[in-house]
């Protein structure tokens, strides 16, 4: 299993939202083990209304190969609210409630995003009746930090590997290896790790003092030079 092939549809999902009318935020967000909430803010950059609705499903992996398995129960991921219609340029936030078991498993939810434009017509009744046109379905993910979480890595030369159960981000920054792509501005990398799963710092020179790699753990970062 590669981590470039999560990294690769990430890319391919932020290019996607930025053609959409709703902007859903991150692709992957994360709900660490001591919160049993998470909310998404969901924005619509255009001037009209949209329709926005959210489905929520179980996966095996956030990698490519990822399928849907079931869920312990109906009531392990709550969403509130199911549905609403967004006005043009309005924000809205979709919490979403963790009361899956409180075990040492990762999970993994594919948020599934539907949007469409309302158009509103008004009736000799003087109602507003909503008429869906076109929908678009855009896929994020959540990620449920196992309630009793073990944090561990290992650092070799240019690897990081997940040694622990929770899923993390590695950031490397500093000069670039190839000199010709530096620019002055260096090489920034940022790898999704999840548990069992090794990453290479392809292009910052690691060689250099200047170079830092560090680890975002929840809201902490981590010093992994």
């Amino acid at each position: 299993m590669k981590i470039n092939r999560f990294v690769a549809l990430a890319l391919t999902l932020m290019a996607t939202f930025s053609a959409r009318a709703i902007n859903v935020g991150e692709v992957t967000s994360m709900m660490t083990p001591d919160s049993a909430s998470l909310a998404k803010e969901i924005f619509n950059n255009t001037d009209s209304a949209r329709f926005v609705s959210v489905n929520v499903e179980r996966i095996s992996s956030p990698m490519a190969n990822g399928v849907v398995i079931p869920m312990e129960s109906k009531a392990e991921l709550l969403s509130t609210p199911a549905s609403l219609i967004l006005p043009g340029q309005a924000k809205e936030n979709f919490r979403f409630f963790y009361k899956g078991p409180e075990d040492d498993k990762e999970r993994y939810y594919r948020l599934s995003w539907t949007d469409e434009p309302v158009s509103e017509f008004d009736t000799t009744k003087n109602k507003k009746l909503g008429q869906a046109t076109t929908s678009a379905i855009i896929s994020t993910i959540l990620v449920v930090a196992p309630r009793q979480e073990r944090f561990n890595f290992k650092r070799q030369g240019d690897t990081v590997t997940n040694t622990g159960n929770a899923s993390f981000r590695v950031i490397s920054y500093g000069p670039c290896r190839d000199k010709a792509k530096d620019l002055g501005q260096g090489c920034r990398e940022r790898y999704y790790v999840m548990p069992g799963i090794s990453v290479k710092i392809k292009h910052t020179d690691l060689s250099s003092k200047k170079t830092r790699i560090g680890i975002w753990h929840g809201a902490q970062f981590i010093n992994a030079d």
